[in-house]
């Protein structure tokens, strides 16, 4: 654990003598010299960790102390952290693996090397989170199956008639509320044949439909499950679904017009 202590000795104390017992470490002082040429005076505080309170107790130079963290920070394990982190984001840049098993390799690293406890992994995950994410790919998976994207596809030519202007408002609308509905992956599953045939059926370039496809699954911020980052940070930040919308909106708007006076320029 965590401790901030408050010196007592009545002379000047090196603030290595601190650690005569070899279950405390100094974490930090208020320093800018090296611990070992640092005397602290009575009343100086510092950060040590210790496995329990009961060490200071009949400690010669502690006189308060006050738990202020659970953990103390691991410094000694900070190269192999940032190398495991290094090493995933690379592999995962290189295309090296799947990224589902380079993030599941990094994670195990982090364990063998002691940078995490197993106790601490499993705490850290939020299965709240996983049960969403995995429900919203199955929701993506009946819309495909259900015969919706035929549907959808239909009455896009019918709300467009070809004009390349309605073309590109209706594919940027629908594919925001959809990517807004299910995971971006599926409506990009959805969406990618209907803008074949409708680039096809009024003669655009299906290309340009396809970008503006890739544009607008982007804009998932209506909804905490719309992408798996919205919920990463739904917890630890304390918001709530009204939180994405209030300020979800503006953002989305701002980044539909865009899109569409992009998407009609580049279809004219």
């Amino acid at each position: 654990d965590l401790f901030l202590v408050s010196v007592s000795s009545d002379e000047p104390t090196a603030i290595q003598e601190l650690q005569e017992d070899d279950d405390i470490m100094v974490v930090a002082a208020e320093t800018t010299r090296s611990l070992r040429k640092t005397v602290a005076k009575p009343g100086d505080r510092c950060l040590v960790s210790a496995p329990t309170a009961d060490v200071f107790a009949d400690h010669s130079v502690v006189g308060l102390w006050q738990k202020v963290a659970g953990k103390a920070p691991q410094t000694g394990k900070t190269a192999a952290a940032l190398a495991i982190l290094l090493a995933v984001i690379l592999s995962s840049s290189f295309g090296l693996a799947p990224v589902e098993l380079i993030a599941v390799a990094g994670a195990t690293l982090m364990v063998l090397t002691r940078v995490l406890t197993p106790r601490s992994a499993a705490r850290a995950l939020n299965w709240n989170i996983l049960a969403i994410i995995a429900g919203s790919i199955g929701l993506g998976t009946i819309v495909v199956k259900s015969g919706l994207g035929d549907i959808i596809s239909t009455q896009i030519i019918n709300l467009s008639g070809g004009q390349a202007v309605l073309v590109a408002v209706v594919f940027a609308v629908v594919t925001t509320m959809l990517t807004n509905m299910v995971t971006n992956a599926a409506a990009a599953a959805i969406l990618t044949p209907v803008a074949i045939e409708v680039a096809d059926s009024a003669g655009l370039n299906p290309a340009v439909l396809l970008i503006l496809i890739g544009t607008c699954i982007s804009l998932t911020f209506l909804n905490p499950i719309a992408h798996q980052t919205n919920l990463m940070v739904m917890g630890p930040g304390g918001y709530s679904t009204s939180t994405f919308v209030r300020f979800g909106i503006p953002v989305t708007v701002v980044a539909l017009v865009v899109s569409i006076l992009m998407g009609w320029a580049l279809l004219t």
